[in-house]
């Protein structure tokens, strides 16, 4: 069987991206009646939504916390494909003030237009991680593309997420260690904190073990602790910190869509309060261990770029808030780890990109479109990383398809009405994490179980990733043998290092 070179793919990966983002568009913006309305996503950048109109409250000077402005700007007509606000409802941007800069900047142009330049730069963003992560890991362009293009780039670009930002910010501050340039990993590190439960384990692995990042960390803290008072008071920087951080938490405990420790503690009957402390103390957890597998990966001779990818791939197991927007953040670890590997690790590793690649959970978003792009996704990274054979690759394809048609047959229409609730209870004043918490009690669990099925590929692509690195860090009988995540050096050229640690392979089929 042929095999894929190393430049397999290179010119036309970028345009990949690009080409989903415009089917995302066109298939939006099919007119009512025709036959391929539903195929395309539905409720373009609904939670862009949230994040323009909290930046928009941060221009006009008013509290991007509150019901109000807030619910109004997000109840503002739009037309279709756009998502129209819910009466009743302030849908939370529970990010940072630091982090609303760049959204109240955007709101100086009419929403949709705002949404056009935040597409594109989600969309750099994603082709920014793959440029970033190939400089790394020495894999083809092809073969990152599809691993990166369905979760981090195509479902976040439809949704308007932040999370790409944050992965592109780990993926760069993973390149710039492996080529020693420690202050410019640094400033990548910081940007990172736009998203901050992802973006602090990275930051504190970065302090603790590359002592020529702490000046510039320490300097990045400092002017976001700065930013976020001069733009929208101290009163409110410290009620994001007080009440809208464990606010939020509690709101979303209860959401269908978590794949956090504290949602399962939950499914489970845990009261609400005893599953969100457990879920805090997981987190914590979860960062001590993702620094301490970072120093780990120092002492055994890996690679400096494992310091900036294993912290957050601990970080996104469990605790009290994990999305599907971030898990991407596990991917540049998984690979990294992947091409150190060989054998059984490896061949497991190439399963959980596979799994990780696709944001199962957003099947009731994506249209019906997303059958056949997951379908495309998951062949492609299965023959690129684990199986070449298509018989192979087409038993994964056609799997996945019947994953998420079982999902789709447990969907239930929500028989419920929320809005009387939410008109009852509208308090403009409170925080918007009150009304979004009666929603979520409201149809939070109509549909668990299609989501519960969607979870499982992804949550066990995760614990798969974590179980390789954390038997990759085990000492190794012979310093270097393969199957450790030992390379030759902190940084250097990737390829030549992949080529040390597999010499049997085919020159033409390294990467």
């Amino acid at each position: 069987m042929r095999q894929i070179t190393p430049g397999s793919g290179a010119r036309a990966a970028p345009l990949i991206l690009v080409a989903l983002v415009a089917l995302a568009g066109c298939l939006a913006f099919v007119p009512p009646g025709s036959a391929l309305r539903g195929a395309g996503p539905s409720g373009l950048l609904r939670d862009f939504s949230a994040f323009y109109c909290a930046g928009t409250s941060v221009r006009l000077g008013a509290d991007p916390y509150r019901e109000e402005p807030l619910g109004s700007c997000e109840r503002q007509p739009k037309s279709s494909p756009l998502l129209p606000g819910t009466p009743g409802l302030a849908v939370p941007a529970p990010l940072p003030p630091y982090a609303l800069v760049p959204f109240a900047i955007l709101s100086v142009l009419p929403y949709a237009a705002a949404g056009v330049v935040w597409s594109f730069a989600l969309a750099a963003c994603a082709i920014a991680t793959v440029l970033a992560v190939r400089r790394v890991t020495g894999l083809p362009l092809l073969t990152l593309t599809a691993v990166f293009v369905l979760g981090d780039g195509y479902a976040m670009v439809c949704l308007g997420q932040i999370a790409p930002v944050a992965v592109a910010a780990i993926a760069l501050a993973a390149r710039y260690l492996a080529a020693e340039r420690d202050e410019v990993a640094a400033l990548a590190a910081a940007a990172s904190m736009l998203e901050p439960h992802v973006g602090l384990p990275v930051c504190l692995a970065l302090f603790v073990w590359r002592p020529r990042t702490r000046l510039i960390l320490g300097g990045a803290a400092l002017f976001c602790a700065a930013l976020s008072v001069a733009v929208t008071g101290l009163p409110t920087s410290l009620e994001y910190v007080r009440a809208v951080v464990p606010s939020h938490a509690l709101s979303e405990v209860a959401n269908e869509k978590q794949l956090s420790l504290t949602y399962l503690l939950h499914r489970l009957g845990v009261p609400d309060a005893s599953a969100l402390l457990a879920g805090d103390l997981w987190y914590l957890a979860m960062l001590a261990a993702g620094t301490a597998a970072a120093g780990a990966a120092l002492r055994r001779g890996a690679g400096a770029a494992f310091v900036a990818v294993l912290p957050p791939l601990f970080a996104v197991i469990g605790g009290p808030f994990v999305h599907i927007a971030q898990m991407p953040a596990a991917l540049p670890a998984a690979l990294l780890l992947y091409v150190r590997a060989a054998g059984l690790a490896r061949r497991t590793l190439g399963i959980a990109l596979a799994a990780l690649a696709i944001p199962w959970i957003q099947f009731a978003n994506l249209g019906t479109s997303f059958f056949a792009l997951t379908a495309l996704v998951c062949a492609l990274v299965i023959v690129q990383l684990v199986d070449r054979r298509p018989a192979v690759a087409g038993v994964a394809a056609v799997a996945a398809i019947l994953l998420l048609s079982a999902a789709t047959e447990l969907v239930r229409p929500y028989s419920g009405d929320a809005l009387p609730a939410l008109a009852a209870q509208y308090d403009p004043h409170a925080l918007a994490e009150t009304s979004w918490r009666i929603y979520v009690d409201a149809i939070g669990s109509a549909n668990a179980a299609a989501f519960d099925l969607t979870k499982l590929p992804t949550i066990a692509g995760v614990l798969a990733v974590a179980g390789c690195a954390l038997a990759a860090l085990r000492p190794a009988k012979i310093p270097g043998a393969v199957g450790s995540i030992a390379s030759t050096g902190n940084g250097g050229d990737a390829s030549r290092r992949i080529a040390m640690r597999y010499p049997s392979a085919p020159k033409e089929n390294i990467p």
